[in-house]
């Protein structure tokens, strides 16, 4: 049975986020692969961490997982995607 949580390491702090937000986060970075490297490779990456149970991202990652954030939810933020921006952003 899988976890709930998948474990995300945001440049060397681990953050346990629900695996559906997982899911819906690398979904959204892979609508936007085809013209930006780093969403591809976060998309990439949040898939494996779907898989394996947790990743590790760099300070890239976070800047690529905080678009993906702000570019999904805009100003009406979710809660559970606004307690993971502010967990990056720190």
């Amino acid at each position: 049975m899988p976890h709930d949580t998948i474990d995300l390491d945001l440049d060397g702090k681990v953050v346990p986020v629900p695996r559906e937000l997982v899911s819906t986060l690398a979904a959204a970075a892979a609508t936007r692969a085809g013209v930006s490297a780093r969403h591809r490779d976060l998309s990439l990456l949040l898939g494996r961490a779907l898989e394996s149970g947790g990743a590790s991202l760099d300070q890239g990652g976070v800047r690529a997982l905080c678009a993906v954030i702000e570019e999904e939810q805009g100003d009406a933020l979710d809660p559970a995607w606004l307690a993971l921006l502010r967990e990056a952003a720190a």
